[in-house]
């Protein structure tokens, strides 16, 4: 299946969104760094799981990652390794759109957190490899798996659970 023009508006809009969320999030002063992912990881789940549900082909969910990684890497305060994101965050809509070949996501409460729990694991993964191997950062497993997989997989989670409610609501607008 090939994605028409309205596939195309559509997932690029919601990925230049999810790119805005990380942006426009990280200038809220924070305690601690990174603590503006309690914001825009569920609003970027929610954008990704709202894009593939609506466009319903596969490879929307990776197009709309691949976009929100782009966008975020070209806008001033964007992330601090702007080369790491752009694959790190695809990994997570090549997820979702395997996840939506076996689950309907956009219908199931259940399934949607599942993906949503899941979907950034790889990307996160990849990070950690990156910090350690190319960048030569050190970062403990258990800090790794506790303090930066864990929280990522729960916020992805609150994204899974609340995007059931908003597709549906979105779907009769967009049809």
């Amino acid at each position: 299946m090939r994605f028409n023009s309205r596939d195309l508006t559509l997932m690029t809009l919601l990925g230049c969104l999810s790119a805005l969320t990380t942006l426009t999030t990280n200038m809220i002063p924070a305690p601690l760094p990174g603590l503006y992912g309690a914001i825009s990881i569920p609003l970027g789940t929610i954008l990704v799981f709202t894009a593939r549900a609506l466009v319903d082909k596969p490879g929307a969910a990776t197009f709309t990652q691949l976009v929100s990684g782009v966008v975020s890497t070209i806008l001033p305060g964007g992330p601090p390794i702007p080369w790491l994101i752009i694959p790190v965050w695809t990994l997570g809509g090549i997820v979702v759109d395997l996840a939506s070949l076996s689950l309907d996501f956009s219908e199931s409460i259940m399934a949607s957190l599942l993906v949503g729990l899941i979907y950034g694991v790889p990307g996160d993964l990849l990070l950690y490899y990156a910090f350690r191997v190319i960048l030569g950062w050190f970062m403990p497993p258990v800090f790794f798996l506790y303090g930066f997989l864990l929280i990522h997989s729960l916020l992805g989670g609150i994204g899974g659970l609340l995007s059931p409610s908003i597709i549906k609501r979105l779907r009769p607008l967009l049809s």
